[in-house]
C-alpha cells in the first residue's frame, strides 16, 4: 500500500471537499470495496489504540490517587496497599484490552452496517451507486475522521466539543459523498446523509417514551 498515496487522499478529501473531489476519486482504480475495508481496519485500529490509551488514562486519574495516597504515607509498602496496586493495575489492564478489541472488531462492522443503511435509503430515492463505489467514498474521509476523533477523545472537555464540529462537517462529506455515488439531487442527498442519524435520534426518542410510559405505568399500579 503506497502510504503517501492513501495519506494524500485523505488530506484532499478533508481539506477540498466538494463534489468534483469526489467525482475523482470515484474514477480511480483503485476506488473498490477491498481499498475500503483496508482503511477503516487501519484506522479502527488506531482509534482503538487511542481509546486505550484514553481508558488508561481515565483509569488512573480514577484510581491512580486512591492508591498513590497510602504508598506515599508510608516509606515501606504494606502488603493491603500491594494488593489495592495490583487490583487497579489489572482492572486497567483489562479495561484497555477490552476497549482496543472492542474497536478493532465492532468499528469496522458498525461502518460497513452504517453505510448499508446509506445504499438502502439511496436506493428509495432512485441511486444509481452500488455499495462499493458508495463506500469506498464513505471511506475516504470516514478512516481519517476516526483517527481524528481518537486523538480529540484525549483531550479533556475541548476535545468533546471539537468532536461535534467534526460530526457536523461529516455530515457534510456524507452527503456529498452519497450525491456523487448515487446521482441523487440535492434534496434527496441530504435525506440519504440524515437518514441513519434520524434513525437513531427515533429509536432513541422512542426508547425514553417508551421507559417514561413503563414506568408511569407502574407509578400508576402501585398507587
Amino acid at each position: 500500500m503506497d502510504f503517501a498515496a492513501v495519506f494524500q487522499t485523505w488530506i484532499n478529501v478533508l481539506t477540498k471537499p466538494s463534489e468534483t473531489t469526489f467525482e475523482l476519486e470515484r474514477q480511480k482504480p483503485g476506488a473498490n470495496l477491498t481499498t475500503a475495508i483496508i482503511w477503516i481496519i487501519a484506522a479502527g485500529a488506531i482509534l482503538a489504540v487511542l481509546s486505550a490509551i484514553g481508558a488508561l488514562i481515565s483509569s488512573f486519574i480514577n484510581g491512580g490517587f486512591t492508591t498513590l495516597q497510602p504508598m506515599l504515607e508510608e516509606a515501606d509498602i504494606s502488603p493491603e496497599v500491594a494488593a489495592q496496586l495490583a487490583a487497579i493495575t489489572a482492572g486497567s489492564a483489562g479495561g484497555v484490552v477490552g476497549t482496543f478489541c472492542a474497536g478493532l472488531i465492532f468499528v469496522p462492522i458498525a461502518f460497513l452496517i452504517g453505510s448499508g443503511v446509506h445504499l438502502l435509503i439511496a436506493k428509495l430515492f432512485g441511486g444509481a451507486g452500488s455499495f462499493e463505489e458508495q463506500t469506498y467514498l464513505l471511506a475516504t474521509f470516514s478512516a481519517p475522521i476516526m483517527i481524528i476523533n481518537g486523538i480529540l477523545s484525549l483531550v479533556p472537555i475541548l476535545g468533546g466539543c471539537l468532536s461535534i464540529f467534526v460530526f457536523i462537517y461529516q455530515l457534510v462529506l456524507t452527503y456529498m459523498a452519497v450525491k456523487v455515488a448515487h446521482r441523487l439531487g440535492s434534496g434527496q442527498a441530504a435525506v440519504v446523509a440524515l437518514g441513519p442519524t434520524l434513525i437513531f435520534f427515533t429509536c432513541i426518542a422512542c426508547l425514553v417514551v417508551g421507559i417514561v410510559a413503563w414506568i408511569t405505568s407502574i407509578a400508576s399500579t402501585a398507587q
